[in-house]
């Protein structure tokens, strides 16, 4: 989760007084690394992702089931274990802290190379990360309970009375007005790292409310809406709080731990020059929100079923500490969190000829002006004044005074604290990063429930680089209608159900690519896509990504060719298609997203009687059955969960 130096947070009122000198010394920080890469080139592919994982525990009762707050022991003896590990990717990892103290990151390490064969390491090294979560979490459980890990993107309980331990009851009311002061989550559901505190206590005190997200309410297991209200504003909540869920047909949650406290997978992949980062950035821009509902695993929140598939809005409304005042004004125009970015920012390409960049953006105007004054260009310059118009949320009193031609704390603090669907990631400062070994990177977020789907985000992501930058794709529409997309892509069944925004001529009005497409043809723009000018009409899912020149149809194009030229083997070629046949499988409705195999077992279960109330014997169950989808040997009834999931495919899990 970005910046972890150990150092003394501030207290807001205090912190306050050196927000515009932190600024000020982040944008000569990124001046510093911009003059030390700029020119560098990097031939070699490298890449790699970081898999965040929950920590779960099962009881002997049947209804037994809570997140283990035990992130910080886990961390000491994963990092112990790690002193043996061997120097490859499918057997070594770097693990980090997370927002959670139930959460816990695994990094690859070392990346992996630029070889596409490397793509057949990826499952072996999420498999051996949850291996060794899994053993280090059997040994921290209760007496009586068992350990278990758990990776869909949240965990249905938090919030609720018994959903972790060990913990006190939560303070809604505490008197020194620290932490979330939520009436649902307690703080030590937070990592107590003292970055992680202080973020939970400032956005709160910044906001001058609690964060706020209602969730629509489903009426069943289906995730049909319940009848519902509009949801009110944050800062008119303490008239309406004698109640857990003060909105008809509302979820309401009421902290950061609610978005940040799920799990994600980030893949990244190094770029072979700055412009090429830039470029790769905008082009995954686009495609990031269609990833969301392919992945969709969020359809259960506090212990109730949600009329939503994804953590985008939980995570957007619990990380949104603009006040009162910039929200009326819309400046910022959106939460730092879970959004997309709002400005493309390539130097080359079709971006030079037309702005597609229609919506006003918030910029700290100081440091617009000190980089365009240093020579960066205007794209890049307002790219990084829009992530400076945020406040940084730690102020560290050790490190106010910085050598900016070293260290690049100041920068990777407002950095890191920007969350998008994608991540435009310069190289580390020179402190962290002596010999230079790190260059520009771009990273995509999503998250899965078994380490086959999971590889399959990564390994996409990893081939999606290389065809990108190779045939110069043009995926560029207004940037408005990436925002719409996002907005579309957390609804029940939007993977086969909604329509997304495209390019038209991407898709074969003149679109680069073509080839023997290794699926039936789809049409690609069939008569009742909806045309909204500047060659862009909504399809489905199905129709961007597996028309005779789509997305994915044009990745596995690719694999082919580099198979016949020698350059990815058999088995290669084979695990990376069955991992694009999943999600065609999904587009089309012939496999469940987690999401929708979630709500079939629920539907099924016997302790669940209609109604939205999750019972917890459903989600004991779940937390049982999901950890023993990825042990080996498979008992049968997770077996025939995993054919449920992946059909024909889980032979590949």
């Amino acid at each position: 989760m970005g910046f972890l130096e150990e150092a003394t947070p501030m207290p807001w009122g205090e912190s306050t007084h050196h927000h515009e000198a932190l600024k000020a010394s982040a944008v000569e920080q990124f001046l510093q690394i911009l003059r030390d890469h700029e020119a560098r080139k990097d031939p070699e592919m490298l890449w790699g992702d970081e898999q965040e994982y929950a920590l779960v525990e099962v009881g002997p009762d049947t209804s037994d089931v809570r997140l283990m707050l035990r992130a910080n022991a886990a961390l000491e003896q994963l990092r112990k274990r790690a002193e043996s590990y061997k120097a490859s990717p499918a057997t070594c990892a770097l693990w980090s802290p997370e927002m959670g103290n139930h959460m816990v990151e695994g990094v690859t390490k070392p990346p992996y190379g630029s070889g596409l064969d490397e793509i057949l390491l990826v499952q072996a090294s999420l498999a051996f990360r949850r291996r060794e979560l899994a053993e280090v979490a059997a040994s921290l459980s209760t007496s009586g309970w068992r350990g278990v890990v758990w990776t869909f993107a949240n965990f249905p309980l938090l919030g609720t009375a018994a959903g972790q331990a060990p913990a006190e009851p939560a303070t809604p009311d505490r008197e020194d007005g620290l932490g979330s002061c939520s009436r649902f989550v307690p703080d030590e559901v937070i990592t107590p790292h003292p970055r992680f505190l202080a973020f939970v206590a400032n956005i709160r005190t910044r906001k001058g409310a609690k964060t706020a997200a209602f969730l629509p309410l489903a009426a069943n297991a289906d995730g049909k809406p319940a009848r519902t209200q509009e949801p009110p504003s944050p800062w008119q909540l303490e008239e309406l709080e004698d109640t857990d869920d003060p909105v008809a047909g509302r979820i309401y949650l009421d902290a950061a731990a609610f978005g940040a406290g799920s799990c994600c997978t980030q893949a990244t992949c190094l770029c072979p020059s700055l412009s090429d980062a830039r470029y790769l950035y905008d082009q995954l821009l686009v495609l990031a929100p269609l990833f969301l509902p392919l992945t969709a695993s969020s359809p259960f929140w506090r212990g109730m079923i949600a009329a939503t598939d994804t953590r985008i809005e939980a995570f957007r409304e619990t990380w949104d500490d603009r006040t009162v005042e910039e929200t009326r004004q819309q400046a910022p125009r959106n939460s730092r969190a879970a959004t997309s970015p709002q400005v493309f920012l390539a130097d080359s390409g079709p971006l030079l000829t037309k702005d597609y960049n229609d919506v006003d953006v918030a910029v700290h105007e100081p440091s617009l002006q000190r980089l365009l004054a240093a020579g960066v260009d205007a794209r890049l310059a307002r790219h990084v004044a829009q992530l400076f118009v945020r406040d940084p949320l730690n102020v560290f009193r050790e490190r106010l005074e910085l050598d900016n031609a070293t260290v690049g704390d100041h920068w990777e603090q407002l950095q890191s604290s920007n969350w998008g669907t994608v991540r435009f990631k310069p190289p580390p400062a020179r402190a962290s990063n002596p010999r230079g070994e790190i260059g520009w990177r771009v990273e995509l977020r999503t998250a899965q429930a078994t380490d086959f789907e999971n590889a399959a985000v990564v390994a996409i992501a990893r081939v999606l680089a290389e065809v990108i930058l190779e045939e110069r794709w043009d995926l560029y529409m207004p940037i408005s209608r990436v925002e719409q997309n996002l907005e579309r892509s957390g609804g029940v069944g939007a993977v086969c159900q909604q329509r997304f925004f495209f390019r038209a001529d991407f898709l074969g009005r003149g679109g680069a690519g073509g080839g023997r497409s290794p699926y039936p043809d789809t049409s690609a723009a069939p008569p009742e896509s909806r045309e909204t000018g500047d060659s862009v009409a909504d399809f489905s899912l199905e129709e961007i990504l597996f028309s005779k020149i789509g997305v994915f149809t044009r990745c596995v194009s690719f694999m082919q060719q580099r198979h016949r030229e020698g350059k990815c083997s058999d088995d290669t070629l084979k695990l990376f298609s069955s991992y694009v046949e999943l999600f065609r499988r999904r587009t089309r409705g012939e496999l469940p997203t987690p999401a929708a195999w979630l709500r079939r077992r629920l539907a099924n279960h016997p302790a669940y009687q209609g109604g939205p109330e999750l019972p917890g014997e459903f989600v004991r169950d779940m937390a049982t059955l999901a950890s023993s989808l990825s042990e080996t040997p498979r008992s049968v009834e997770a077996a025939a969960a995993l054919e449920e999931l992946l059909g024909d495919l889980a032979a590949f899990a």
